[in-house]
């Protein structure tokens, strides 16, 4: 049966009453809940003290589809955390049967202040929207009177969109920006807006147009970071602290800026460029991703080579075949790491390799390092082109966490060598989209 043609389901919480008038005190008020709803199924949950108590009510309503589930053990009622566990688990039975949250009312009048307790917290647990509870004029005792009882219900909205503000909180620190959209409800969406309370609408308005412009960004794209609307104010309480600052902004905004033509400025873009890459891999290190970490080490070599190449007045995407440093250039392959043709009828095209041969040729201090680079371990064109993400078949089996922070370590400063102070500047505004260590 599907969830949308269930009935509802109510589960009440049976105590003891007064002993001295179980009628009035306490069979009359449940009664009084289970009559006002159409019920497709009633769970009372009491102890194995008040079972007996349970066992009358459906005696009593034997038109009713009643069942009973007591608390296991004596003396329980008293337990908040096993009352918990057991409700938990009965709610947790009804939803597996195709009941949804909707149509399961919680009544934690009646019991301990344990078992009413643990039902309430079983119920926020699995976003139950509704709870009720029984009230009306009380005696001198504090009791309420016979007779006077009244069945109000209350929304969980507030904890419940708190509970879903502090889980939104949790990915945002781990970088899982799209758990947040997931998360978070869409104001915008007339449909989803009626079941949230307005505070949580208010934060979602501010977070999410953060969460996309992360997103955007860690999936390296800058077009679409940068035309993410972010509100005009910080959000309030911890939220504050991640809110983007104006140097990621505009760090945002000129990686996404059209390619520069001229050399010089092409190798500036390119060295931030480099210094994206970095951090993105770092990231992806953190996250245990570490194929998709080799493929961006292999990328930041290739790029400090093509950047050399600009300096020296060379784009190692179009290169002249006829000019003399390029003739010097070793004919020869060097494994997968070859060369290609050129984008125009008389144009060459050279890779990482290739790039740092020319650098060699042209007596660039970079060149050795490149060099090294090129042949070393999961940074090698070799391994890069084994990568299951590439001509592989099969995961590198020998990437580790510490090994890679170790290769990453040695491209940092590969960055700073070539581009000084500030590489530093732009690594640190790169790193900044980790927000794990606030």
């Amino acid at each position: 049966m599907a969830e949308s043609d269930r009935g509802k389901v109510l589960m009440l919480t049976v105590g003891t009453g007064d002993l001295m008038r179980p009628e009035e005190s306490l069979l009359t008020p449940l009664k009084k809940s289970m009559k006002q709803g159409r019920w497709e199924r009633i769970v009372l949950l009491p102890s194995q003290i008040t079972k007996s108590s349970a066992d009358v009510l459906r005696e009593t309503l034997a038109g009713m589809p009643i069942d009973i589930k007591p608390l296991p053990r004596a003396k329980q009622e008293d337990d908040a955390d096993k009352c918990y566990f057991h409700f938990d688990a009965v709610i947790g039975g009804l939803r597996a049967e195709g009941f949804g949250v909707n149509q399961i009312v919680a009544d934690f009048t009646r019991g301990t202040k344990a078992m009413s307790a643990a039902l309430v917290l079983a119920a926020v647990r699995h976003d139950l929207p509704r709870i009720r509870y029984i009230t009306g004029k009380r005696d001198q005792r504090g009791m309420v009177e016979a007779g006077s009882e009244v069945v109000s219900e209350f929304e969980t909205r507030l904890s419940t969109g708190g509970k879903l503000a502090d889980l939104a909180l949790n990915f945002f620190r781990r970088g899982n920006f799209s758990g947040v959209l997931d998360v978070l409800p869409d104001p915008r969406n007339p449909l989803i807006a009626p079941f949230y309370p307005e505070e949580i609408l208010d934060l979602s308005a501010g977070v999410r147009g953060m969460a996309a412009f992360y997103a955007a960004w860690d999936r390296l794209d800058y077009s679409g970071a940068s035309r993410i609307e972010l509100p005009a104010d910080k959000p309030r309480g911890e939220w504050a602290a991640y809110f983007p600052t104006r140097d990621m902004r505009s760090w945002v905004g000129s990686l996404q800026a059209p390619l520069p033509k001229n050399f010089a400025q092409k190798a500036g873009r390119l060295r931030k460029l480099a210094a994206d890459l970095l951090a993105n891999g770092e990231r992806r290190i953190r996250d245990l991703q570490f194929e998709d970490a080799v493929l961006r080490a292999f990328r930041v070599v290739e790029l400090v080579g093509q950047i050399r190449c600009l300096d020296h007045g060379y784009d190692t995407e179009h290169l002249n075949p006829d000019d003399p440093a390029v003739r010097s250039v070793p004919a020869g392959s060097h494994g997968a790491d070859r060369s290609f043709a050129g984008r125009g009828p008389k144009e060459e095209r050279f890779p990482r390799r290739k790039a740092a041969e020319l650098l060699k040729v042209l007596k660039d201090p970079m060149a050795s390092k490149l060099i090294r680079h090129a042949e070393s371990g999961v940074l090698s064109a070799e391994d890069r082109n084994l990568s299951i993400l590439i001509h592989g078949f099969e995961p590198n089996r020998f990437l580790t966490k510490g090994s890679l922070r170790d290769h990453f370590k040695k491209l940092e400063t590969l960055l700073l060598e070539d581009g000084g102070h500030e590489a530093s500047s732009w690594i640190a505004v790169a790193r900044s989209m980790d927000l794990s260590g606030l």
